[in-house]
């Protein structure tokens, strides 16, 4: 197990991940003839934006909210807006 407190559950969603980022690169590289490479940052830009809106999210909810209920919406909130 890594240091710094990570947990299995952790590793396993940074490796899911990171297969997802694949084969989303893959797919948008396919669909839009587009270089993978090109494709790939596009990727890394789109994610990009879902974390800024999930730190807007998160800083609006946490002015009225204790940090489990913080937390608990922004799950709620991540899996709402899954592509």
């Amino acid at each position: 197990m890594p240091m710094c407190g990570f947990n299995t559950k952790m590793v396993q969603g940074i490796a899911l991940f990171a297969e997802g980022l694949f084969e989303a690169t893959l797919d948008r590289s396919r669909e839009q003839k587009m270089d993978p490479e090109v494709a790939f940052k596009q990727e890394l830009r789109d994610i990009t934006a879902f974390l800024d809106a999930i730190e807007r999210f998160h800083q609006e909810t946490k002015r009225s909210s204790d940090r489990t209920t913080t937390m608990t919406r922004i799950v709620r909130w991540m899996s709402e807006h899954d592509r």
